[in-house]
């Protein structure tokens, strides 16, 4: 071997130095933030800021199913709160309205787990005659869905977009807005219930239909009794919950991907099993009153696998339920005797009230965390009734006799591996919302020490289940939640009450009737500077409100990036990076105006931002490329957005320190993918065209094409090109 084959090792530079930096010297010092006031209070806790979301299988829990579309347009009284951060389509003399499209991925699943029934077709058959159709039906039955399914036959998937008309205004009051369709869209929008267009309505936006080649369906819940509107009007068939549960179903299995039993090599047999063992044991029992519940069951029989009993709990209506939480809170019976004895018994019955409680709000989670809870609740219901907090004997009373039968025990060689702590598990979940109802609503002296406990418990790691109580909560009485909760969590130094506001609105937003309440509720801490326009954040930045809301979301984002709160938070640069999900062009096309911000906080925002987009893949271009092309490439080569304002991005995240050592390795790993692509080799030359201007980038970039990239890819052919770029002069190996 000659020592050419073998070079000797060199020492390697780091990433993020400087071109004219020595090796051993130690780069510039990452710029800090100048905090001060209350915010400063968070610091130590932000470098690791985790943004959450309320997880599905919880939102199940409360009798909720997560859904991406944004549910009905706010026609009628007291509805103008919601959209008040954005205006979208508002102007002189316009009415407020959204207009998003739908996730084409969403629309595919809806089609092929849509169970059959005869209203896609009547809808196509009205639409080929008028570009305009009424759709009635009651709520819950599956409207929504059918009218997607139609529209996604005279439209295809990937054009269908959700029209939400906001404002307490009448239909009329929008049509002259000649931007309110989407050329070549097709359009649903979901009525509020009250509300029943008139055939002049109708007559006028379709002649606004015609124009745009779009086509709409207003989908309403009362019958029409209008001979006028015969001509527009469709009723819809409603599917059979028991079908919608068998084909979610599969479906929920089909995501769980492993096998439901002790296979050896498995195949799929047992799924085939269960889902023909549900079809013909369990299904009598569903009493699904919508097609969300059906679903929603669905989702639970996937994750529990439950046997017989388990299954005839699971499918439990909530009457049922409710009835179960007014026995399971019920007051201990009277007792003769002794005084003493009499004193045990209420404090037993005490006991088990907020042992069941705790249970149920911490479903899924470890049983210390319980116990501390029942704890506190202990105390709480104590000091509420003016006594003193009485100690409890040591190994007194075991779970089964506290709980009476609501866990959902599993043998001991399935409780988790060795040295995990036992979790939680209630044999219905469906149960924390009914004893909270109860507790609620049936025990006049509860509501303090439940809403005192709860604000004990929100200075834990994980916030997530207190808030979704409070969320559930936020339906039985907003005003009084939103004064003794939010507002003060809202405004707290302490960044996981910051959270649990923002997780609680997270679920409060699901109930149609509350939403505008809740929003306007965030709305109000988006004015206000600091920590709650730190929780408007963590809000938005939640999964429900990025993907019901993006437009609000994201304008919502960009006005607190200005902000000296933000410059170290994870909080918009993952909620962004949820939106692009499904809003690519309107991200990119609000983010590649934040480089040229006077503003410096919201110019490191962008290069943050950035990163979080680079990162992200898409669908490869061209029929000749195999491998996913990233994200931001592919809507530079499709035209959705300029190679040169892709390129305005990329100077801060290049030269920034707290940025630049992922910046540049972002591009090396482009420049890997686009070896053998020749469209991505195109695209991202282009970029990089634009990127590689005179001045400190491409000092920098000679460096790392020297010291990184001719090192890790040396048989790369981009690397010549970006040579040449740079002027030729450091091509050594």
């Amino acid at each position: 071997m000659t020592t050419a084959e073998h070079p000797q090792p060199q020492p390697q530079p780091q990433p993020d130095q400087r071109p004219d930096q020595k090796p051993d010297q130690k780069p510039d010092p990452e710029p800090r933030p100048n905090q001060t006031g209350p915010a400063a209070t968070d610091q130590g806790e932000d470098t690791d800021d985790a943004v959450r979301s309320l997880a599905a299988n919880m939102i199940r829990s409360y009798g909720i199913l997560d859904s991406e579309f944004l549910g009905p347009s706010a026609i009628g009284p007291g509805s103008t709160s919601i959209g008040t951060v954005l205006n979208v389509g508002a102007g002189l003399g316009r009415r407020r309205f959204i207009n998003q499209p739908l996730d084409e991925a969403m629309v595919l699943e809806r089609i092929h787990t849509y169970t059959a029934t005869a209203t896609p077709d009547r809808l196509v058959e009205r639409l080929t005659r008028r570009p305009v159709a009424y759709l009635s039906g009651t709520a819950g039955s599956g409207r929504v869905t059918a009218a997607l399914v139609g529209l996604a036959r005279t439209h295809g998937s990937d054009r269908i977009t959700q029209l939400r008309l906001v404002g307490d205004d009448p239909i009329h009051a929008y049509l002259s807005d000649r931007t309110l369709l989407r050329s070549d869209y097709g359009h649903i929008v979901e009525l509020a219930r009250t509300v029943e267009p008139e055939p002049s309505e109708l007559a006028q936006l379709s002649v606004l239909a015609r124009e745009a080649h779009a086509a709409v369906v207003l989908v309403g819940a009362a019958e029409t009794n209008n001979r006028q509107l015969v001509e527009y009007h469709v009723e819809h068939a409603r599917p059979d919950p028991r079908d919608v549960f068998l084909v979610w179903l599969e479906r929920w299995l089909g995501d769980r991907g492993s096998c439901i039993d002790t296979c050896p090599t498995c195949e799929g047999e047992c799924v085939r099993r269960y889902v023909e063992r549900c079809r013909t044991q369990h299904l009598r029992h569903l009493s699904a009153n919508t097609m969300a519940d059906a679903v929603r069951f669905a989702a639970q029989f996937a994750e529990l696998v439950p046997d017989a009993a388990a299954a005839v709990d699971l499918l439990a209506d909530r009457t049922a339920l409710r009835a179960k939480a007014v026995a399971l809170l019920e007051a201990a019976p009277a007792q003769d005797g002794e005084r003493h004895e009499a004193h045990r018994a209420r404090r037993l019955a005490q006991h088990r009230r907020a042992a069941r409680l705790a249970f149920a709000v911490f479903n899924g989670y470890p049983l210390t965390r319980v116990f501390t809870a029942t704890e506190a609740l202990c105390q709480r219901l104590d000091e509420a009734t003016g006594r003193g907090s009485t100690d409890r004997t040591v190994l007194e009373h075991n779970l089964d006799h506290l709980l009476d039968g609501i866990r959902n025990d599993l043998p001991t060689d399935q409780a988790g591996p060795a040295g995990a702590a036992r979790i939680a598990r209630l044999r219905q979940p469906g149960l924390v919302r009914g004893l909270l109802d109860v507790a609620w609503h049936e025990y006049d002296t509860a509501r303090q020490p439940l809403l005192r406990w709860l604000d004990d418990l929100v200075g834990a790691d994980d916030v997530r289940p207190v808030a979704a109580a409070a969320g559930l909560l936020c339906e039985y009485d907003f005003g009084q939640i939103r004064r003794h909760l939010l507002e003060n969590w809202a405004a707290s130094n302490t960044r996981s009450r910051r959270e649990a506001a923002a997780l609680a609105c997270e679920l409060a937003v699901h109930n149609p009737e509350l939403a505008p309440r809740v929003l306007a509720c965030v709305a109000g801490w988006v004015e206000q500077a600091g920590n709650r326009r730190d929780t408007a954040v963590r809000t938005y930045a939640t999964n429900t409100f990025r993907r019901r809301y993006p437009l609000d979301a994201l304008a919502v984002l960009e006005r607190a990036a200005r902000d000296d709160m933000q410059r170290t938070s994870n909080a918009i640069p993952v909620g962004v990076r949820g939106i692009y999900t499904t809003n690519g062009a309107a991200v990119v096309q609000r983010l590649v105006r934040w480089p040229d911000s006077p503003v410096a906080n919201l110019r490191t925002m962008a290069s943050r931002c950035l990163l979080q987009l680079a990162d992200m893949d898409s669908d490869a271009v061209g029929e000749a490329a195999t491998k996913a092309w990233p994200a931001l490439l592919r809507q530079t080569a499709t035209g959705e957005v300029s190679a040169a304002d892709h390129a305005n991005l990329w100077p801060g995240a290049l030269l920034n320190p707290a940025t630049a050592r992922q910046a540049w390795s972002v591009f090396e790993r482009w420049i890997g993918l686009a070896a053998d692509d020749t469209e991505l080799t195109s695209a991202l030359c282009e970029l990089l065209g634009h990127v590689l201007r005179d001045g400190p980038i491409n000092q920098r970039a000679r460096f790392y094409l020297r010291c990184f990239w001719r090192r890790s890819m040396p048989d790369n052919p981009i690397l010549d090109t970006v040579d040449s770029m740079l002027g030729g002069r450091h091509h050594d190996h």
